[in-house]
């Protein structure tokens, strides 16, 4: 009975720590700088991936509709706009009209934006680029491999990168002040 009691106290404490933890970091705060690290396989500091504000993205590669590959690397040296949607996602389509605004404003200024559906076919996808009249580029996500490395959890995710790739904004929906906020990553080195 002992030994029950300190594995059930052993998990109220790392439960207390793993949810303490989680509810500290909330999408709306001001971004820290890449501080936190892990060593590569040479030995070398390299910053956290992830998608906690500050860290840097997780890695993915995707195909486009043309054939062609999009991949985190390309999106770095520019802040990026990252949004996973699906056609089913009623919020996805309010939302649509307004992410076409952000591209047709922010692309020409350098930030990318990148649609990243989790839709089961390309049928789908391409029902839902016409539907919801998107006019930024888009992919789709095979498997939703990417969307679980992104801890994509409903959709719309919405995920603001700057330059380097680090996530400056994680959330559900687009940010009231989006504009302000992608000026701002826009104007950073």
């Amino acid at each position: 009975m002992k030994v029950l009691g300190v594995i059930l106290a052993l998990a109220i404490i790392a439960a207390v720590a793993v949810f303490g933890i989680t509810s500290a970091t909330s999408s709306k705060q001001v971004a820290p700088p890449l501080a936190q690290q892990t060593e590569n396989t040479d030995g070398r500091a390299e910053p956290k991936r992830g998608t906690k504000i500050g860290e840097l993205a997780p890695e993915f590669e995707l195909v486009k509709t043309d054939g062609s590959r999009v991949s985190l690397n390309d999106l770095q040296g520019k802040p990026a706009v990252v949004v996973f949607w699906s056609t089913y996602c009623s919020s996805c389509r309010e939302e649509a009209p307004e992410l076409n605004k952000l591209a047709a404003t922010f692309e020409p200024q350098g930030v990318k934006v990148l649609g990243i559906n989790v839709d089961s076919s390309d049928a789908r996808l391409n029902e839902g680029i016409e539907d919801f009249k998107i006019k930024y580029e888009t992919v789709r996500d095979i498997g939703t491999n990417v969307a679980r490395s992104y801890r994509v959890t409903g959709t719309p995710t919405v995920i603001f990168l700057d330059k380097k790739g680090a996530v400056r904004y994680f959330g559900n929906e687009l940010p009231a002040d989006y504009a302000a906020r992608l000026e701002a990553i826009n104007a950073q080195s």
